[in-house]
């Protein structure tokens, strides 16, 4: 988990622009009090991704909730199954213009999940789908 936590979070302080590299300096910046006033709630992973998943577009932030449902591993057939039934019955993802497997991919490039054995896809770590 550590390793996980560690890396989520100096993402975290880029995205956030309170860490970030001098190129005239050729070293890294960053301002201490910014990161613990903006960071302080931020101790442990389960927070840290809570933060950096509300961020994203609603449509992303159901289609996580979709996943979670199906627990820590699944095929995306099954996901596209869940997701398309719930684009159907709910009016806040009905207007959803990527289809699953784009989706998909961008949550795969942002760390959420990973591919492995063939085409099944995980969460790349057990406190992404707990958030």
């Amino acid at each position: 988990g550590n390793p996980f936590f560690l890396l989520e979070f100096i993402k975290l302080l880029q995205e956030e622009s309170l860490l970030y590299f001098h190129l005239g300096l050729f070293e890294w910046k960053w301002d201490e009090k910014a990161i613990e006033s903006k960071t302080s709630l931020t101790k442990n992973a389960v927070d840290l991704v809570l933060r950096k998943m509300r961020k994203l577009s609603m449509e992303a932030q159901w289609f996580l909730q979709c996943a979670a449902c199906l627990g820590t591993s699944f095929t995306i057939e099954t996901l596209r199954l869940i997701w398309e039934h719930q684009r159907k019955i709910d009016t806040n993802v009905s207007s959803s213009k990527q289809s699953t497997e784009e989706l998909l991919e961008a949550m795969v490039e942002e760390n959420y999940f990973e591919i492995y054995d063939n085409n099944k896809y995980r969460w790349t770590h057990d406190n992404v789908g707990q958030a």
